[in-house]
């Protein structure tokens, strides 16, 4: 019908990214505010809100929607990101410092190599090599 069904309303800047769960029941939102928000799709009740630290631009729920995927690399065994993205880590222990110019804006993590892309509109890679 076109008609709105509700609006939700919560975030103070705005919005990138929004995701429906697989079983359509819960949303998820990110904000240039740099939260996200899981709201009940029902109600439209904010049912969370994570305080990010940064914007995200994609967000996605996983098959059983019990975690959210982001551009945020998670803590694991190998090679990442810290969570400010101010270091590349290495079993999530920093290892190489980066200056603020090279801080990404999104990235993708293999193994030992770190593709970044940043704010300058270059796309960068660093591989590194760590022994105990």
């Amino acid at each position: 019908s076109g008609k709105c069904l509700q609006t939700l309303e919560g975030h103070i800047d705005k919005v990138w990214s929004v995701a429906f769960s697989h079983d359509s029941t819960r949303l998820a939102t990110s904000s240039w505010d740099k939260t996200v928000k899981i709201w009940d799709a029902s109600s439209g009740k904010c049912l969370q809100t994570l305080e990010i630290g940064w914007t995200l631009f994609n967000i996605s729920f996983d098959a059983t929607g019990s975690y959210l995927h982001t551009e945020i690399a998670p803590q694991y065994q190998g090679g990442g990101l810290s969570s400010d993205r101010a270091w590349i880590t290495y079993n999530s222990e920093n290892v190489v410092w980066l200056p603020s110019e090279y801080r990404p804006s999104c990235s993708a993590v293999s193994a030992t190599t770190v593709g970044m892309g940043v704010g300058s509109g270059k796309v960068w890679m660093c591989s590194f090599n760590v022994e105990n």
